[in-house]
């Protein structure tokens, strides 16, 4: 197996997106696939995440989220990629 190359994204999902657990849904995932950051509804009703760690299950993690939970209703998704900062310990919901 080949060595992991270590990222940070910042994703943006649009659409139907506060309010149908998005963030918890995000959290249990990035817990999962051991990612570390965080991720915040923002005034807009869109939900952003900034994550770190492998690129792969960043990868991952983006996928899921273009699904999201049972109620959500992903309208559009962005993905900004950038060097690791190693600024965060581990996953969290910022309110």
């Amino acid at each position: 197996m080949g060595k992991s190359e270590e990222a940070r994204a910042r994703i943006i999902i649009r659409g139907t997106v506060q309010g149908v657990g998005f963030r918890y849904y995000i959290l249990q995932k990035a817990q999962e696939m051991r990612l570390k950051g965080y991720t915040q509804n923002l005034p807009n009703g869109e939900v952003e995440a900034v994550v770190e760690g492998d690129k792969l299950f960043i990868e991952d993690l983006y996928r899921a989220m273009q699904r999201g939970p049972t109620k959500a209703k992903v309208k559009d998704h962005v993905i900004e990629w950038s060097d690791p900062k190693n600024q965060f310990k581990t996953f969290l919901i910022k309110k």
